[in-house]
């Protein structure tokens, strides 16, 4: 394999939005289970603004978007993790570029983890459907630890697996939450900005990227030290 860029040995990669669009199968899911309760269905542009912190967190926001008792996301979780799972990967795809992307970086000779706040099980599904899985070498879901996202601990915990220290690795998504993960981690971060997260979200990363296809350049591309500042935006 080709080195690797002299500053990275591995990057992190978040996955609902950032490698893969998964708003159809997610908002499928939440409205069988918001039907069961009686409750009317949620928008697209409503999925879009809820993802990012869990399936707990989702189906919290989709009660109370829908009129019903967000107390009880909790409760209905088993249900909706039952309805989901089977068809995670049905309407679930990559965006354009990314498998290239991910498996260019490969070929450089990187380490690749998933850490994502989707449970670890759907995480799974969806990268065999999309035919990631021989590309990845380890998972960390939004059920792997106690903590997600936000919390730099699944991060961390991706890097202990990986045997590599967090000045070596970068991570990419596409919310504020994969940024405030990677800064508390020491990891670089980079802004998938055509992702479900918001403009501002670009604030604090080390670089921005509107396109993936650019990823394995814009890594190549990164300034150091860690806070010296945002590459050019791919």
């Amino acid at each position: 394999m080709p080195a690797a860029p002299s500053r990275f040995d591995a990057v992190l990669l978040d996955l609902d939005g950032t490698l893969v669009d998964s708003l159809a199968d997610l908002r499928t899911a939440l409205n069988a289970i918001l039907a069961q309760d009686g409750l009317p269905p949620v928008a697209a542009a409503a999925v879009r603004a809820m993802v990012g912190d869990g399936a707990l967190a989702l189906l919290r926001r989709a009660l109370r978007a829908s009129g019903g008792d967000a107390d009880r996301a909790a409760e209905l979780l088993p249900a909706f993790l039952a309805v989901y799972e089977p068809i995670a990967a049905t309407g679930t795809a990559l965006f354009p570029g990314a498998a290239e992307a991910v498996r260019a970086l490969r070929e450089a000779g990187l380490a690749l983890a998933i850490v994502t706040n989707k449970p670890a099980r759907a995480t799974g599904l969806i990268l065999d459907a999309v035919g990631l899985t021989p590309l990845i070498d380890t998972v960390v879901g939004g059920d792997t630890l106690p903590q997600r996202k936000p919390d730099p601990a699944p991060l961390r915990e991706a890097l202990r697996r990986l045997g590599v220290e967090p000045g070596r690795a970068v991570m990419v998504g596409d919310m504020h939450h994969d940024i405030a993960a990677a800064r508390a981690a020491g990891v670089a971060a980079i802004l998938a900005r055509y992702g479900y997260g918001r403009p501002e979200d670009a604030d604090a990363a080390d670089a921005v990227l509107d396109d993936i296809g650019g990823l394995r350049v814009l890594i190549g591309a990164l300034p150091g030290p860690l806070a010296s500042g945002r590459a050019p935006a791919s």
